[in-house]
């Protein structure tokens, strides 16, 4: 008997400091961003939001008493067998209570996550994406888009570029994408509004990822002559290249790299050389000035933090996670996945610009607490100049003819 005793207690021991019986005192959420590959920036600047969050839950006591346990997995760049793996292992595997993602997949990150109940929020930004939701609405009901899709963005960009305080010498543009489905969006939309309007299209290319060397596009924007280039490669390197091969003999044209420029590593690589450029970020909050106390203390507290002004997806990242425990707080179960996703649908969630809802079809759409933001960098900083919807002038800021332009 005494053996039997001993024995008893050494597995109830061994079960008590079990690795599994021990995350059983954390609630794990899952965080499926790349680290490694093209979107490795951007991935960092979301994780920057997603753990400022978990941080302040954890620090104020948890979420219903118990910490949160971030749990990574790196997403390298969406290939739909890695998307799916990441699917599998955070949701089948360790059973997370939600996953929280940028960038996941532009439509494979809907099937992958759908499989499981757990909120799941992407900043996909694509309409492939919201097409895959709309197949079975009831299945992927834990799908939550964190921006507007790519075509709304670009209509946003289209009423920007129009909107500048600035004769264009001529009504020709032309456009530079990426080959997936955020850059074609993009591009066909401009396309499409650019005629619309009276403007010329005057060359489109669309190029793959890792296009570095711009001499050949270069020389033909040096010869059309447009009044505009507009760039949208949702990733740093391209951009932060073409702007260095651009300046070294600039063309007379307004140069807007959309989503490309806020991505922290294009400002940091590029500092005052890209001021004069343009472009937007989905879902913003501004900065460095912001329209409240609220987004200022939250701008003040992010900046103390990282030492830099809020790149692409930090504020939203952190938004969506704190939308997140919200829902779990009020419903008291962070695994009642049914009575969180209701209410998180029906309830939206108050942060720092106000009340942010999802639509039917659980897409941000773009709204005044959720704004798009477009900026231009002046002193190698990105300074807002006009929010929308509606587009309105950013107040303080104005916008600067870029300095190499020559009248």
């Amino acid at each position: 008997m005494k053996r039997l005793s001993l024995v008893t207690m050494v597995v109830a021991v061994c079960l008590l400091f079990a690795p599994w019986a021990m995350a059983a005192e954390t609630i794990p959420v899952g965080v499926p961003i790349p680290q490694t590959g093209a979107y490795a920036g951007s991935g960092e600047d979301y994780f920057k939001g997603i753990k400022m969050a978990i941080d302040e839950i954890n620090a104020s006591g948890g979420l219903l008493g118990k910490q949160l346990e971030i749990l990574r997995f790196d997403s390298k760049e969406f290939a739909p067998e890695v998307v799916m793996q990441a699917a599998d292992y955070l949701c089948g595997q360790k059973n997370v209570a939600a996953v929280h993602a940028g960038w996941a997949g532009w439509g494979q990150d809907v099937r992958a996550y759908g499989k499981y109940d757990a909120p799941f929020f992407a900043d996909d930004g694509s309409q492939a994406a919201v097409d895959v939701f709309n197949e079975d609405p009831k299945k992927y009901y834990n799908i939550y888009q964190t921006t507007d899709v790519g075509v709304e963005q670009a209509k946003s960009m289209f009423r920007a570029l129009m909107a500048l305080p600035y004769e264009y010498p001529n009504k020709t543009a032309m456009i530079i994408n990426s080959d997936d489905s955020w850059g074609v969006e993009v591009g066909d939309t401009l396309s499409e509004n650019f005629a619309k309007k009276g403007w010329k299209v005057a060359k489109r290319e669309t190029v793959p990822y890792g296009t570095n060397e711009w001499g050949t596009i270069l020389t033909r924007i040096r010869r059309i002559k447009p009044a505009l280039v507009h760039i949208e490669i949702p990733s740093g390197q391209e951009n932060i290249t073409f702007v260095q091969q651009f300046l070294k003999k600039p063309s007379n044209a307004i140069l807007s790299l959309g989503w490309g420029i806020t991505p922290r590593e294009v400002v940091d690589a590029l500092g005052s050389q890209a001021d004069g450029i343009i472009g937007e970020m989905p879902s913003g909050l501004p900065a460095p000035k912001a329209t409240n106390a609220r987004a200022q203390a939250w701008i003040d507290k992010f900046v103390r933090l990282y030492k830099h002004q809020i790149p692409a997806g930090s504020w939203i990242a952190y938004t969506a996670v704190k939308a997140w425990a919200n829902a779990v707080e009020n419903v008291g179960d962070a695994y009642n996945f049914k009575a969180v996703n209701k209410y998180i649908q029906q309830n939206g969630y108050e942060g720092e610009l106000g009340l942010i809802k999802w639509d039917k079809e659980n897409v941000l759409r773009a709204q005044s607490a959720a704004p798009v933001v477009h900026y231009q960098v002046q002193g190698g900083e990105l300074q807002p100049i006009f929010t929308d919807p509606p587009l309105t002038p950013y107040p303080g800021s104005t916008f600067k003819v870029p300095r190499w332009i020559k009248k």
